[in-house]
């Protein structure tokens, strides 16, 4: 296979650490070993370009900080995009919609390029409207549909959508956009090392019968999180501790809200080092991402490779993991007494659960052919 040039476009990127990072870096690693060239074009500020400096292929097209997420900007329109023009790429794949997106779409015209875009967040769904702009209905809905009006324009414009999953998938078709493909977001598992349990309960000060259910990621509104609160004083009572790993805007206000319910067997541990990731799911019982508005979900597969059950909403795009493999429970999400019922039937299962399916199938190896195949198509 002949050697291609790709440039990544991104909103979200270093220090910033999400699903979208966490996609991009891995994706990335795996192209350039098998001696692809890959550029990144990523809205950043001050500490974003402090790895520019370490990286002689990442450009930072600068940005104004995003009120909500200081942590991420919103790019301008800049001379910083020169750089794509010298690089020459064969493959412009963005992965955002919003401004580097549209730097993308720009690019690819005027270098005549091929255009890839991947759809890795709802953001247009009611759940993150209602989090960052109004409650009001009418606003919501009005908002919904000049949204998805400007996703149809910009995904019309690229050669191929890509949508980690196929309830992804029927979500773009139904809101017409016609050229997706599915490709899951991969992971690096060869990377990631399992703890024993014991020794990460120690680390984390976690009582060795202890029957935890672990969130780990983002904690804003979208996720749901608040799920998790409702159901601790009936989980409780069948010994279940939550442990709400992570940081983000809801953080505060949920640690509030927790206190006036009165739970005493919630716990949150703020902001999680990389280096601690594994002790927290290597320590943990269960994995509970009570979000709605997932694309995918990579929590999950992490999950898999710590061998740690999954409890899942119905209807959402993480139920479709289950089809691959038998790796934890789906519940109502809005039933307290269905999800307590399905995390009793986790803990019970353990040992019966396979994960191997979902290592093998969501390995970054096989996404990257997959995406490879894409790329030689188009």
């Amino acid at each position: 296979m002949e050697t291609l040039k790709i440039a990544f476009y991104t909103d979200s990127y270093l220090p910033a650490v999400d699903g979208v990072v966490t996609s991009i870096l891995n994706t990335r690693a795996e192209l350039e070993k098998r001696g692809h060239e890959v550029s990144i074009f990523a809205s950043g500020g001050k500490n974003t370009a402090v790895f520019a400096k370490k990286d002689k292929n990442l450009f930072v097209i600068k940005g104004i900080k995003f009120n909500k997420y200081p942590q991420y900007t919103i790019g301008i329109l800049a001379r910083e995009n020169s750089n794509v023009f010298g690089i020459k790429p064969d493959v412009i794949h963005a992965h955002t919609p919003f401004s580097a997106g549209i730097l993308a779409y720009k690019s690819s015209l005027a270098l005549n390029t091929s255009f890839i875009s991947t759809f890795h967040t709802m953001a247009f769904s009611d759940e993150v409207i209602t989090s960052y702009l109004t409650n009001n209905k009418t606003v919501v809905k009005v908002s919904k549909y000049i949204a998805l009006k400007y996703l149809k324009w910009f995904y019309s414009k690229t050669d191929s959508v890509i949508a980690p999953t196929i309830y992804t998938k029927k979500f773009l078709k139904n809101n017409g956009i016609k050229k997706v493909t599915v490709i899951p977001t991969g992971i690096d598992f060869s990377s990631m090392k399992k703890v024993n349990k014991n020794i990460a309960r120690k680390i984390l000060n976690i009582k060795p019968n202890d029957k935890i259910i672990l969130y780990f990621g983002r904690v804003s509104k979208e996720k749901n999180v608040e799920l998790l609160l409702k159901a601790a004083k009936p989980l409780a009572m069948h010994g279940f501790k939550i442990l709400i790993a992570g940081a983000g805007p809801f953080l505060e206000e949920l640690s509030e809200l927790n206190k006036k319910m009165g739970n005493k067997n919630v716990k949150f541990t703020g902001f999680v080092k990389d280096t601690d990731i594994s002790y927290y799911y290597s320590s943990a019982d269960l994995l509970c991402n009570p979000s709605l508005f997932e694309t995918q979900s990579i929590v999950d597969l992490y999950a898999a490779f710590y061998d740690l059950p999954i409890l899942v909403p119905k209807r959402t795009a993480q139920e479709e993991l289950l089809g691959y493999s038998r790796c934890g429970e789906v519940f109502d999400s809005n039933s307290i007494r269905d999800l307590v019922e399905k995390a009793n039937r986790a803990y019970e299962r353990n040992k019966r659960y396979d994960f191997n399916k979902i290592i093998k199938e969501f390995d970054i190896k096989i996404t990257v052919d997959k995406l490879l195949s894409l790329y030689n198509r188009i």
